[in-house]
């Protein structure tokens, strides 16, 4: 019994609703959201840029996923998605930024840097394995 399609389907949904969480909880605020984005780490443009690209992408994300055809694409953004954020939190947690930036989106905001960051790494981990299991694992 191959149990690679059960696990590929268990991890797309995952990040599936991660993005969908995401995405609605800056768009149900987007004021909340713009102010976090103005006290990041980041030059002010970025965070300008940022305001409606992020959220949208990870609507992308949603239907690159859903899409059989680009769900491997989906896979790939997800995880390089992902292990950007893990970064920037990882500045945060270790100080490499002058002021601590605030998580800008829903059971992030309550979270500390520490728990954000283990957060992020199991869902790294969790897009990367969907990703290679998808490359690899279906031959």
């Amino acid at each position: 019994m191959n149990l690679i399609p059960v696990f590929i389907l268990a991890i797309t949904t995952i990040l599936m609703m991660l993005w969908a969480y995401s995405s609605l909880s800056k768009f149900m605020d987007l004021p909340r959201f713009r102010r976090g984005l103005r006290n990041q780490a980041f030059p002010k443009w970025v965070g300008a840029l940022l305001f409606w690209t992020l959220p949208l992408t990870e609507l992308l994300l949603i239907l690159l996923l859903w899409l059989p055809d680009t769900r491997l694409s989906g896979m790939y953004l997800s995880a390089i998605l992902l292990l950007i954020f893990t970064i920037y939190i990882g500045g945060a947690v270790y100080g490499f930024y002058d002021r601590y930036p605030c998580p800008c989106g829903g059971i992030f905001r309550g979270m500390r840097w520490n728990t954000h960051l283990k957060v992020n790494f199991i869902l790294t981990g969790i897009a990367i394995a969907g990703l290679l299991l998808m490359e690899f694992g279906t031959n």
